[in-house]
């Protein structure tokens, strides 16, 4: 059940979302599209290679956070979502609801950002890229989380003071 440390969902999984779409992948990943720049996203890349089961879109939006300057990379993979198939053929990738799936994930993160006047750097925070090989930022804080944990609090920011009794 588990693949590389990860659980296969299949497409018939009673728990998952979108798995009666009819919408083809094609059309969703220009909703995909359309999406990033309906938020101000000017700069994005795809990575599609679905022989190998490997598709992700890397993108980056600048916004102002406590008057600085940031534009992160967000790097996005497509969830694998997997079709039961007959003996002796080999199973494959569902990616209409794969593709939907993504889409619905990047819309709620960008539409959460928004009402809740947050930032997008933090609705989309565990998938900043970091570090020299470019590596998830969740990736990073989970391989260094005892570390992280261990550590004192941090010092509070010029402009507030935090009391502790």
């Amino acid at each position: 059940m588990y693949e590389g440390g990860k659980m296969k969902i299949y497409s018939d999984d009673p728990n998952l979302p979108y798995k009666t779409t009819k919408l083809n992948w094609k059309y969703t990943k220009t909703e995909i599209d359309a999406e990033l720049a309906k938020w101000g996203v000017k700069d994005s890349m795809w990575h599609m290679d679905l022989e190998h089961n490997t598709v992700f879109v890397e993108f980056k939006f600048a916004e102002v956070i406590d008057g600085i300057n940031v534009s992160p990379v967000v790097h996005v993979d497509a969830p694998a979502i997997w079709n039961h198939t007959m003996r002796n053929k080999t199973e494959e990738i569902n990616w209409n609801i794969s593709f939907r799936i993504m889409y619905w994930f990047i819309h709620t993160h960008l539409a959460a950002a928004y009402v809740t006047q947050s930032s997008k750097t933090v609705a989309f925070l565990p998938y900043i890229k970091a570090g020299e090989e470019g590596e998830q930022l969740s990736k990073i804080v989970l391989r260094n989380l005892e570390k992280i944990q261990s550590m004192p609090a941090l010092e509070a920011p010029a402009h507030g003071k935090v009391i502790i009794e």
